[in-house]
């Protein structure tokens, strides 16, 4: 099931700043283990989800797969954001258009 379609999906976030959250709550990356293995221990699926801001550090991403891989977790799913569209057609940066030179 995607991401987006499961609503009690257990996700880990590292911010810019090398915060971790555990869902809604911010936490000590020694305890996620602890933490992801007291929410998985009655669930059918033990999939996790990260989302790592794209300036984090990569020791931080690091740690913290390390310590979900640590609660027994063998999915883990990486979210990812798209880009976002800021130029026009044709435009350094933009899609190419359509045609050639006359």
């Amino acid at each position: 099931m995607p991401y987006e379609e499961n609503e009690d999906a257990l996700v880990v976030a590292v911010m810019r700043n090398d915060d971790v959250f555990f869902g809604n709550d911010r936490i000590n990356p020694d305890q996620l283990t602890n933490k992801i293995k007291d929410r998985i221990v009655n669930r059918v699926d033990k999939r996790v989800y990260l989302r790592a801001d794209a300036r984090a550090k990569y020791k931080s991403v690091v740690e913290v797969v390390d310590n979900v891989r640590a609660a027994g977790v063998d999915d883990l799913g990486l979210i990812t954001d798209q880009k976002k569209q800021t130029s026009a057609p044709g435009t350094p940066g933009g899609p190419p258009t359509a045609g050639g030179t006359e």
